[in-house]
């Protein structure tokens, strides 16, 4: 049997509602959700309050119903501006983003480990969006008039134009909607932003991946440069780092992070358990960290260690006295295994 395509991408909605359905039977009637019963189903986890937090703008409801609304577009190949075409694993696509997220849910739902978007810093002169899929791609730049007849773009966010921030808004809600549901349950997405939108894409994130899924804002510094005309001259953009599922993400911490420093390993004393470096057993932080305070060959101070594995240490050879006071044996094999944890 040949399986018939419709011609459209994956339908959100009615997937949801599938999924809906399998959770909560007894609130579906005649294939329609009775949400009184939903209601009573959830119990106190239902807020029918008027005033709740929440951050709304003009055109959200809309920009929610485009990332819902299946895409009739196609992925056409272009063989001869491709490499190795039989054989390769990347895969590059051209067009605009929200018609392709649209067209990736069906292949590629669940199953990217790693996303990383560049969006517009909606600085007044950056491109924006305005989404109408009614017709086909090719008609799409010319409907929304975002190009002139010659092709040139045409579409900015000026900050005189009254939505300035809702432009923003409506134009990243729902590709970020579409990008959430591409990423695994080990997934991670990076975006890049600066302080203009910042904020915004914070609060549109919390409510897209969940606030409980955001990992870090990392600052990058951008450029080295002064700008005298600021009060103070800004030199980082921000990367929102947010998890599929932080739980998987934190669990998975220790193989995250930067490769560990392999160098000033020495093996002075012809230790049979090859080369080492000396690293600090005292306790940083005193009794305000808990650390134990005793007397240890002849040193007295607050170590990391109680007294009874020190002495452990000690037998296995491990701890050794220097004009610093004590140290321990950190080896090179052991540090191979390890990873540093990386800094925002």
């Amino acid at each position: 049997m040949v399986e018939k395509m419709n011609g459209y991408s994956l339908d959100i909605v009615k997937q949801n509602i599938s999924r809906l359905k399998k959770i909560f039977p007894e609130v579906f009637c005649e294939d329609k959700i009775d949400f009184e019963r939903l209601k009573e189903v959830l119990g106190e986890y239902i807020d029918d309050t008027d005033e709740r937090y929440r951050f709304e703008w003009h055109g959200k409801s809309q920009a929610i119903r485009m990332a819902q609304t299946p895409s009739r577009g196609t992925l056409r190949p272009c063989k001869e501006e491709g490499k190795s075409w039989d054989t390769t694993q990347n895969l590059y696509i051209e067009g605009d983003n929200l018609e392709v997220l649209k067209l990736l849910q069906k292949s590629y739902q669940n199953e990217v480990k790693m996303i990383y978007i560049d969006p517009p810093y909606n600085t007044g002169n950056d491109f924006v969006y305005k989404d109408d899929y009614k017709d086909n791609l090719q008609n799409y730049l010319a409907i929304t008039r975002q190009v002139d007849d010659e092709g040139n773009k045409t579409s900015t966010n000026s900050e005189n134009s009254g939505r300035y921030h809702t432009n923003w808004l409506n134009m990243m809600y729902p590709r970020l909607k579409l990008a959430r549901n591409l990423l695994k349950d080990d997934g991670v997405i990076f975006i890049s932003i600066d302080d203009t939108e910042v904020a915004n894409l914070r609060k549109i994130c919390d409510e897209i991946f969940g606030e409980d899924n955001f990992i870090c804002n990392i600052c990058h510094k951008a450029r080295a440069s002064i700008s005298n005309d600021k009060i103070i001259s800004s030199n980082h953009n921000i990367i929102l780092l947010y998890a599929k599922d932080y739980e998987v993400i934190f669990n998975e911490r220790k193989i995250i992070g930067l490769d560990p420093d392999l160098s000033e390993f020495d093996n002075p004393d012809n230790d049979k358990r090859g080369p080492y470096r000396l690293t600090p057993v005292d306790g940083p932080g005193g009794a305000k960290k808990g650390n134990p305070y005793y007397k240890f060959m002849g040193i007295e101070g607050y170590f990391r260690y109680s007294k009874e594995t020190m002495q452990k240490k000690y037998n296995e050879g491990l701890i050794v006295k220097t004009a610093n006071g004590l140290q321990q044996k950190y080896y090179l094999e052991k540090a191979k295994k390890s990873r540093k944890t990386d800094t925002t």
